[in-house]
């Protein structure tokens, strides 16, 4: 068998040395032995016989069934990856090459992926040669892992914080092909934030213009409501580099846009009123660019209407809608007849005189008085809440606690949008409104605990949950809120564990209560160890880190383990905030 072998590899060897690689590669794919002997000869010392047999399996790969190179992925692989320790760039350059051969189209078991990833990494700070470097973005691009992985996550999260643009594009290259392949939403919702921050770094055009390729890919790219915020981001991001002069990449960006406006209008042209919820929220947030760059995208007329109006009575003059138009090639995602509805009248501001009068004297003569909004107040209570006019809003309040029964109603019996517009109002009352007139809020306190408690709605189970926060810190009565939470959290039933969480990671950002801190902290490891609950204990922990009096840093110290955990193997944005978390810590240790 031995003699077998090795009259193999001399006729390999012989075929090799007179460059008849199409006779090899011929004869390897007839006969694994001759194919067998190609690997053995990536073992040799000689240079360049390692390259005439790496030339020959990049041309085997190539023909080979996928089935066929994922077994010798799993046998060889390794292999290879070895090679690129090599200090001859030729070998080097063909041994990328055959990888890029071997792995198209055969998902990586994360282990491998990561493996190959850290082998490209330390080419990349060794400094090759240019040539070398040039090679690996073909394969970084068709390198797939079979699913996703704390360690998987960890080695791309390294190269995303490297100050390498090289290595920072490469974790955004690999982190799109786990989170596209994998179809993991938390990985792509990951991704876009990621984006957005990479095309901030204007200075760095070569990242951005990677960046702008990169959005290209994932337009096609099945969008999702768990990652839209992102995607509004990143859009706005993108038309701000296409809207600036003399910017050599405002072209391509102009492109890039308008195909993410098609995608986004695809996802929503099926759900207009989703489109409206989701710039509703943008518009509370402040957001108003993004607010504006989505209702374009989504191109419908209703909805860039109520948008112009709403920036109307916002009194944003400046935020005029057809600004946020791209020149050049029209939307062709916008039927001909809906494109006049594009070019709205600017926004006009209209003036308003604050009249400052006391709280209480304001209070006592309405509740003296008696009697239901009018139907004007109403109607200026209508257009503050469409508005997010926190101003008016608190204005009318302060002229008429009936403001806060007509929210109850809205809370109770409204539609999906009059909730969510009840609780903002909620929370804008609860924290702009002076201690002395808070206690106008405590017929909402019930109604704000049944949300906190039993919505599916996130975003308006943690308003409610910020604004008891609120309430808890001002009212006289804030100790029931507290208690009510307190209990939840030590229940140990995670459906009222995380109501519990959002709350005290809003108490906590402005109170320091030594006694329900240590409550509080009692149970909070258990909590960070669950992927349940690790994300609102991580921001609850972040809370008390902050508030807490340097000479209580004893307190927070067990948790550095812990934190330190998580940074190793948990998800990126877990990991970001047990940093940050880390550095709080640090801090308040110092300071004893």
């Amino acid at each position: 068998m031995s003699s077998d072998k090795n009259k193999s590899a001399e006729l390999v060897k012989e075929y090799l040395s007179s460059w008849k690689i199409g006779k090899v590669v011929e004869l390897a794919l007839k006969d694994e032995e001759v194919l067998l002997t190609l690997f053995r000869l990536l073992r040799e010392e000689d240079d360049e016989l390692k390259i005439r047999a790496l030339t020959a399996l990049e041309d085997v790969f190539k023909a080979l069934p996928d089935v066929k190179r994922l077994i010798f992925v799993e046998r060889f692989l390794d292999d290879l990856i070895k090679l690129l320790e090599s200090d001859n760039d030729n070998v080097l350059i063909h041994t990328i090459r055959a990888i890029g051969r071997l792995i198209e189209g055969v998902p990586l078991q994360p282990g491998k992926f990561v493996e190959l990833a850290h082998a490209f990494k330390n080419l990349v700070k060794s400094r090759k040669n240019e040539a070398v470097l040039l090679e690996i973005p073909s394969v970084l691009k068709v390198m797939r892992p079979t699913s996703y992985t704390p360690q998987l996550m960890d080695a791309i999260s390294r190269l995303l914080k490297s100050s390498n643009l090289r290595l920072k594009a490469m974790g955004l290259r690999l982190l799109l092909n786990a989170g596209s392949f994998t179809g993991n939403p938390s990985v792509m919702k990951t991704f876009f934030s990621e984006v957005y921050y990479a095309l901030l770094e204007r200075e760095d055009a070569p990242l951005v213009d990677f960046c702008l390729d990169l959005i290209l890919e994932v337009v096609h790219y099945p969008l999702r409501d768990e990652f839209m915020d992102e995607v509004a981001h990143v859009l706005t991001a993108v038309k701000e580099i296409a809207l600036r002069k003399n910017s050599e990449l405002a072209e391509k960006a102009k492109t890039v846009a308008e195909e993410l406006e098609l995608a986004i209008c695809r996802y929503y042209s099926q759900n207009p009123e989703k489109a409206k919820e989701k710039i509703h929220e943008l518009l509370i947030n402040e957001r108003f660019y993004e607010a504006i760059d989505l209702a374009l995208a989504v191109g419908d007329g209703y909805i860039l209407k109520w948008l112009a109006d709403v920036l109307e009575e916002l009194g944003k003059e400046t935020l005029i809608v057809n600004q946020r138009i791209l020149p050049g090639p029209k939307y062709v995602s916008v039927p001909p007849e809906k494109k006049a509805q594009r070019h709205l009248r600017p926004p006009t501001i209209s003036k308003f005189i604050e009249r400052k009068k006391s709280v209480i004297e304001t209070l006592s003569r309405e509740l003296a008085s008696g009697g239901g909004l009018t139907k004007e107040e109403k109607d200026t209570l209508e257009r503050a809440l469409r508005a997010g006019d926190e101003k008016t809003l608190i204005e009318l309040s302060k002229k008429r606690i009936e403001v806060v029964f007509e929210l109850l109603r809205k809370l109770e019996n409204g539609d999906k949008f009059e909730k969510m517009d009840a609780l903002w109002a909620f929370s804008k009352l609860a924290e702009k409104i002076e201690p002395e007139a808070v206690f106008i809020l405590e017929p909402a306190v019930d109604d704000l605990l049944r949300v906190a408690h039993s919505t599916k709605n996130r975003w308006m189970r943690q308003r409610a949950s910020k604004t008891l926060a609120l309430l808890a810190s001002k009212s006289k009565n804030g100790a029931r809120i507290v208690r009510e939470f307190l209990d939840d959290y030590l229940s140990g039933d995670l459906k009222r564990v995380v109501p519990a969480l959002e709350f005290f990671s809003y108490y906590f950002e402005r109170n320091w209560d030594e006694n329900i801190a240590k409550a509080v902290l009692s149970r909070l490891s258990d909590y960070l160890r669950r992927e349940e609950t690790r994300f609102d204990a991580l921001l609850t922990l972040e809370g008390l880190v902050r508030m807490a009096p340097p000479e209580k840093a004893g307190l927070l110290l067990p948790f550095v383990s812990v934190l330190k955990e998580v940074k190793k193997s948990a998800p990126y944005q877990d990991q970001k905030l047990a940093i940050r978390i880390l550095e709080g810590i640090a801090s308040k240790v110092k300071l004893r």
